[in-house]
């Protein structure tokens, strides 16, 4: 026990000496200053802009480090310029095709800049950018920002800073063209179907719409009636469509149809569906929405749901006034209109969300057909917008 005591009382002593020291870390390792080289921190990856073509200017930021073991202890000059032979470069190795920013539509406002000596870093760098009368809507070009020389070596590998900028309309401008009149009593229970338009009619009919070559809509055909004992009817890929039954449980039938909406064989295929306030057909699964905003994945094969798969892949999703799949992603409507696009993995993981328009709660009803949308008004006349994520679509004033 007297061991232990004593042993106790050194520890205690050499910690009191050691906080009232301070601790001297020798810098003076060979080969040191090898390792100081400047960077841009934002080279790690390319930064997404969307821009709207107005008169407005832009201002995107910038920076250069300086990394190693050592302490700055000196100035350090900086300098940076805008070089096209970048753009290839990122190409090559991306697989894209990408053109460089026009001439005259940026200004480097910083060119040089100085790493004070003590610090670390320049202070936040700017590029200002024009659109309107340089860039076209919907066009996505490359803007590489590069360290050109420095006071000391230079990090090849993370030098530049890449802007990926696509431009948009200025907000109430975007184009769209009307595709066909419904009506004002038409309904919201309509669907893109290969390219084709079906239609759940009030009455419970179902209309097939052939496209046109300019994109619109011909007169349809009747494919069925009876419909209206459906509350949800939808397309799922391939040969199927789904139908829930707006009495008992909300149960799930499958219909096997042609491209030409010839129907054949029908199996109820769940039951209890009716829990659900939105069903979102996506890619190899249904995606139920309960009312507290659970999102459930059920993923559906050839004849019957994968039930060892089944899991819930998000929260809060009751907070969105429509939701709808478009390609890899499901794109959201919330009650002030904003449009925003979900990355999500055919296995139910989401990706970071990304705001891609404003002033679409202007529609009761907007879904996807190929890659663009179709929207229907309250008047009941239909519109087509040749859509791309990449920019941002605003629809109001």
């Amino acid at each position: 026990m007297k061991k232990i005591i004593q042993l106790f009382t050194l520890l205690t002593a050499i910690l009191f000496l050691s906080c009232g020291k301070k601790v001297f870390v020798n810098e003076d390792i060979p080969g040191a200053s090898e390792f100081t080289m400047v960077y841009m921190p934002q080279a790690n990856a390319p930064l997404e802009k969307a821009v709207l073509i107005t008169d407005s200017l832009y201002q995107f930021t910038y920076s250069a480090f300086i990394g190693g073991s050592l302490k700055n202890g000196a100035d350090v000059k900086v300098k940076f310029d805008v070089l096209p032979e970048m753009v290839d470069s990122f190409n090559l190795k991306n697989g894209t095709s990408y053109s460089i920013l026009p001439q005259g539509s940026y200004v480097l406002n910083d060119p040089e800049a100085i790493i004070s000596s003590g610090n670390q870093s320049t202070s936040a760098l700017h590029i200002s950018v024009k659109t309107l009368g340089f860039i076209l809507p919907f066009e996505t070009y490359l803007l590489p920002i590069s360290i050109t020389n420095a006071d000391v070596k230079i990090n090849n590998s993370i030098r530049t800073t890449y802007y990926i900028i696509t431009g948009s309309y200025s907000p109430g401008e975007v184009p769209r063209e009307k595709v066909y009149s419904f009506g004002a009593n038409a309904g919201t229970s309509m669907f893109d179907f290969g390219g084709k338009l079906i239609h759940k009619t009030p009455d419970g009919q179902l209309l097939l719409y052939p496209v046109a070559n300019d994109g619109t809509f011909e007169a349809p055909a009747q494919i069925g009636v009876g419909w209206n004992i459906f509350d949800m009817v939808f397309y799922y890929g391939g040969n199927r469509l789904i139908g829930r039954e707006a009495s008992g449980g909300g149960n799930i039938t499958q219909y096997v149809i042609d491209a030409n909406g010839n129907f054949g064989a029908s199996k109820k295929i769940g039951f209890g569906w009716g829990i659900f306030s939105n069903i979102i057909p996506y890619k190899g699964a249904l995606l139920g929405i309960n009312g507290g905003g659970s999102m459930t994945m059920y993923p559906l094969e050839a004849e019957d749901f994968n039930y060892g798969q089944i899991r819930q892949i998000g929260i809060g999703w009751n907070t969105f006034a429509q939701i709808f799949p478009y390609q890899n992603s499901l794109l959201t409507i919330d009650a002030n209109g904003n449009l925003y696009q979900y990355p999500l993995s055919d296995d139910g993981n989401f990706g970071v969300r990304k705001h891609v328009g404003s002033g679409w709660d202007m529609y009761p009803l907007v879904f996807a057909s190929g890659t663009d949308l179709l929207a229907l008004d309250n008047a009941g006349d239909l519109w087509r917008y040749k859509f791309n994520p990449a920019g941002f679509w605003p629809l109001k004033k």
